[in-house]
């Protein structure tokens, strides 16, 4: 007996791949990076659902991914809060981002064409804007947005993977020297050394950009802590 032909697959609703909380989770999670959380700011459940609109269950899941990548710890009163920063890891995470973001955006500049580019452009000028305008919140936004859109064409997703789980916890510490414009304009120097760079497709030219970026931000952001820590000593101690 011959066997029956399969019947036909009805058409059925598309259903889509990104759960509520895996969109709760990303949004978070660039917030992060992007700095648009500072250090030590409390996340409570019920703010993060009345912020996106939702309920407390895919927030919950979302914010619960984060505490287990070290994104975010446990805070007072039972909520969680963007993890405080200490010298000591500031420095390992400028080495291990001088080398691992240099060496992404040297492969980037030998990939990228001259529209990938001048898509870069465009963030640049945005980011000079923000500068001038004295708006750390855009600027910040669009550093992030720079360097994503060049780490893309020099790195697999696992690279990328690693990359951003090193912003997660610089980046809510920008906004320590980001609202400082003289610290903003050094930035851009290093911004510029960078898109010059990749206009030239010169990698070793893109790694030594990258690199004083993250070195200068380093070396304002010790300044900062070790000032906010002498001061903390003081009034314990008054």
């Amino acid at each position: 007996m011959a066997p029956r032909s399969a019947s036909p697959i009805p058409q059925l609703e598309v259903i889509a791949t990104e759960t509520m909380a895996t969109k709760v989770y990303q949004q978070l999670r660039e917030a992060i990076m992007s700095g648009s959380f500072a250090a030590g700011q409390p996340l409570s459940l019920r703010g993060v659902a009345e912020a996106v609109g939702l309920s407390t269950m895919p927030v919950r899941a979302a914010l619960t991914r984060l505490r287990a990548e070290g994104a975010l710890v446990d805070g007072p009163s039972r909520g969680l809060m963007v993890p405080p920063m200490t010298p000591d890891l500031l420095e390992e995470l400028r080495d291990v981002r001088v080398a691992l973001e240099g060496c992404v955006a040297e492969r980037a500049a030998a990939r990228m064409t001259n529209d990938d580019v001048a898509a870069v452009q465009r963030i640049f000028d945005e980011m000079d804007a923000h500068v001038e305008a004295d708006d750390a919140r855009a600027y910040l936004r669009c550093n992030f947005a720079f360097h994503t859109s060049i780490y893309r064409h020099g790195a697999s997703e696992m690279t990328l993977a690693t990359i951003q789980n090193m912003w997660m916890r610089i980046g809510p510490f920008l906004n320590m020297v980001a609202p400082d414009v003289a610290h903003m304009r050094v930035s851009m120097e290093a911004h510029r050394q960078i898109i010059d760079a990749l206009w030239k497709h010169d990698g070793a030219a893109a790694r030594e950009g990258i690199a004083k970026d993250i070195r200068d931000a380093a070396r304002d952001l010790e300044t900062r802590l070790r000032s906010q820590d002498a001061r903390m000593l003081r009034q314990a101690q008054s």
